[in-house]
């Protein structure tokens, strides 16, 4: 069961990236740099999320701009940052996963086709319908047509809804 253990201050050092739980998108140096000024200015406002797997050993879940940006201050600033601020979780793989998928698709700019490989995994993950609409804040019927639909949506009209050339299917927002 997916669970926040604790907040916590651990060394910057000690996280590390899981091979199976990474960030989905390429990091937009931008993004990095305006979080690389924000925290010089204001500080690590929001902490990193992380999935402590054994005792003290912590994997990146949420944050790889704030860590890109920490990582660029302590290149130009030594003794900067030698601790940070975490959210500390615990649950299985699959369970961490899901979350990394869903803070990815929890973004502002997310695009119905972010929606897709974390509904697919998660059904793949033998995730009930109804598991994965509550988790994601959506309708049981809005997860069923992903299901139904995108493993066979070809890259032509994937793109399309990637670009915003095809609007969304439904009225409003998606099963909200």
């Amino acid at each position: 069961m997916l669970t926040t253990k604790r907040y916590d201050y651990v060394p910057f050092d000690a996280i590390s990236i899981h091979p199976n739980v990474n960030n989905h998108r390429r990091l937009d140096e931008r993004k990095v740099q305006h979080y690389r000024q924000d925290i010089l200015s204001n500080g690590l406002l929001e902490p990193l999320i992380v999935w402590e797997k054994r005792p003290q050993e912590f994997f990146l879940v949420g944050g790889f701009h704030r860590l890109g940006a920490i990582k660029a201050i302590r290149e130009q600033n030594s003794g900067y940052f030698d601790r940070v601020d975490v959210r500390v979780v615990s649950g299985d793989l699959e369970e961490i996963r899901a979350l990394n998928l869903k803070l990815n698709a929890d973004r502002l700019d997310t695009k119905i086709t972010d929606y897709f490989e974390t509904v697919i995994f998660l059904n793949n993950a033998n995730w009930e319908r109804e598991r994965i609409a509550g988790f994601l804040d959506r309708s049981e019927g809005w997860i069923g047509e992903i299901i139904r639909y995108a493993p066979q949506m070809n890259g032509r009209l994937k793109g399309m809804l990637e670009g915003g050339e095809v609007a969304r299917w439904g009225a409003g927002s998606p099963g909200r």
